[in-house]
């Protein structure tokens, strides 16, 4: 009787023992392991070759890539799993802007432009009428968006993709110094940016901002200079406060429309090529490098350092959660909650 006794409580002991080793084993593997799995699946169809240069949020908070080689990958579950979309091209995609939910385009080499009515599942080939490389691109409706690329090229539409027009832009008047000095009638633009349908932004190489008030009529320039870095990324909350990225660490911001822009000194001296913000949280990624700020812009923390020479240079925020692509078929989700933060400063 005695040794029945005792036994029954052990026994127990050693069920719920086994029992909780097994819920640790599971736990581990849905939080830590499957996550791994997820992504090996996901990036299994990828090589070091399909590098990504750009990523859209879109207004549902579902995310589309496109990069090298014409791929454009889709997802709709914030970023678990990834569709390849058929393209139509091999050319290499750069730029992508999402006007709703269904509308968006896509800009690329040799004058590649796409367009989407149904969400990114599809995409039709546009005559752009150039075959000058495109590097940016934004869409402020379904019917109107504006592309920029390499010698001063300015394309807008105003029907959807339908049809598309050059902007020819007036260098002697917009850059007299750099024409003067160097000869250079044609400087490449980066990064297009509209806060509203009449006002935008277009940044480049010496530095260049250039500013329209018309809906892209006309454009004006803000600052240039022929020491000053190369820019690759705009974008702007309201009609007065934005920001701009480039080379060698440069991070310049204003809060009155463009009149000024200041320099904001974040602790690096990498380029920096993209750009993104949602309310207060802003996410800067380059060369190796993720900057992130909980504080619209006021202190910037290193969240993550990629391996050394490898780039990114595409991020898309919505709400806390984050994902930045780039070099080498890179995907990467982050979480931007205060935790992140205090990891990263109890680190240093």
């Amino acid at each position: 009787m005695k040794f029945g006794a005792e036994e029954k409580p052990q026994t127990l002991g050693l069920i719920l023992l086994v029992a909780f080793v097994g819920l640790l084993g599971w736990y581990f593997y849905a939080s830590y392991i499957g996550r791994q799995v997820s992504w090996q699946v996901q990036e299994r169809m990828l090589t070091g070759h399909d590098d990504f240069f750009a990523i859209d949020g879109r207004r549902d908070g579902n995310q589309a890539a496109v990069g090298r080689f014409g791929m454009i990958l889709l997802t709709r579950d914030s970023g678990k799993t990834w569709q390849e979309q058929p393209s139509g091209t091999s050319r290499a995609l750069s730029a992508i802007s999402f006007a709703d939910h269904q509308h968006g385009f896509i800009a690329g080499s040799g004058g590649t432009i796409l367009a989407t009515n149904d969400g990114g599942v599809t995409w039709k080939a546009q005559r752009s009428g150039t075959r000058e490389h495109l590097l940016g691109l934004y869409a402020s409706s379904s019917m109107s968006a504006y592309v920029v690329g390499a010698f001063g090229t300015l394309l807008s539409t105003s029907d959807g993709g339908a049809t598309w027009r050059k902007q020819e832009l007036s260098w002697d008047r917009l850059i007299p110094l750099i024409t003067k000095d160097s000869g250079i009638l044609e400087p490449n633009l980066n990064a297009v940016y509209f806060v509203n349908p009449e006002t935008g932004w277009i940044v480049g190489e010496f530095g260049l901002v250039l500013k329209t008030s018309d809906g892209g009529q006309t454009w004006s320039s803000q600052t240039y200079g022929s020491d000053r870095p190369q820019l690759f990324a705009v974008m702007f909350r309201d009609k007065l406060t934005g920001w701009s990225v480039g080379q060698q660490g440069t991070l310049l911001k204003t809060t009155d429309g463009g009149r000024n822009w200041i320099a904001v000194d974040i602790g690096t001296r990498r380029n920096l090529y993209g750009i993104s913000f949602e309310d207060e949280r802003g996410l800067i990624v380059g060369e190796g490098i993720v900057m992130a700020s909980q504080d619209n812009g006021a202190i910037w923390t290193r969240l993550e350092s990629m391996p050394e020479g490898r780039w990114l240079s595409g991020a898309a925020i919505k709400k806390r959660q984050a994902a930045v692509v780039g070099q080498a078929g890179t995907i990467r989700a982050l979480d931007l909650n205060e935790k992140s933060f205090r990891r990263e400063a109890a680190a240093r």
